[in-house]
């Protein structure tokens, strides 16, 4: 592989998930020998940044919406994946980039019960496919529901292939955690960070296992040297409009 693997990350502005981005990115790094190209997605007041001025309104989290994004910030060349930030990875992540797409078939998407019967916060994306297909970000990124529009317009079209689900295991799934490829703390209830913008209920997380797996790798991404990033404060601090939860 010559080309580095192109990662799509959605996280917060103010830092708010600063302990699972630097465990995250450590655990990505750990185990893969590929060069990796990470873009952190996140809402800004920078009015020249790619991400800037779309409508969160309806978004569960701050990064929602930026995930239809990413094909025409690739210049619909080549492939991409996308996560949320709330994941550990387990397995090299070149064997998610390599996975065949097939021809009909534009992104590949693990199954699951919420969103029409598809999953994305993980995806493999096939960008080309997308080019005079998909209207440019520029044009629907101020319209409210455009990031509920499109994950139901893709399932319609039946353009989304199936993703094995251990690449987006929710909370563990019921599987040992060896046989996990990519973790995803996806009950933000439930998230052992506690994450400042979700404004619902605090729960304990079900899996001792998963919660110690996380402050494990925090532990040692430190140690390696993947400090979190500073939080925004006072006026810094970019202030969200979206549901949180």
């Amino acid at each position: 592989m010559s080309e580095p693997i192109k990662l799509f990350i959605g996280t917060s502005s103010n830092g708010e998930d600063n302990m699972i981005e630097a465990a995250y990115e450590y655990s990505l790094k750990k185990n893969t020998k590929h060069e990796l190209d990470i873009v952190w997605m996140q809402q800004t007041a920078d009015k020249k940044n790619y991400w800037h001025g779309w409508n969160s309104k309806r978004w569960s989290t701050p990064f929602s919406g930026f995930r239809w994004g990413i094909p025409q910030y690739c210049d619909f060349k080549g492939r991409a994946i996308y996560t949320d930030c709330d994941m550990i990875n387990l397995r090299d992540i070149a064997d998610l980039w390599n996975l065949d797409i097939p021809d009909d078939k534009w992104m590949l998407a693990r199954d699951g019960v919420r969103f029409g019967g598809k999953e994305f916060c993980v995806i493999l994306f096939d960008n080309a496919k997308f080019e005079d297909k998909l209207a440019h970000p520029i044009e629907w990124k101020h319209i409210e529901y455009a990031h509920q529009h499109y994950m139901q317009l893709f399932i319609d079209r039946g353009i989304v292939g199936d993703l094995d689900s251990r690449w987006n295991c929710h909370d563990g799934d019921g599987i040992n955690i060896e046989d996990i490829w990519h973790l995803h703390y996806t009950n933000m209830a439930t998230q052992p960070w506690r994450p400042e913008w979700y404004v619902g209920e605090q729960l304990d997380h079900p899996r001792y296992d998963l919660v110690k797996l996380f402050w494990d790798t925090c532990e040692e991404a430190r140690d390696h040297g993947y400090i979190p990033r500073e939080r925004k404060t006072g006026d810094d601090k970019f202030i969200y409009n979206f549901i949180g939860k």
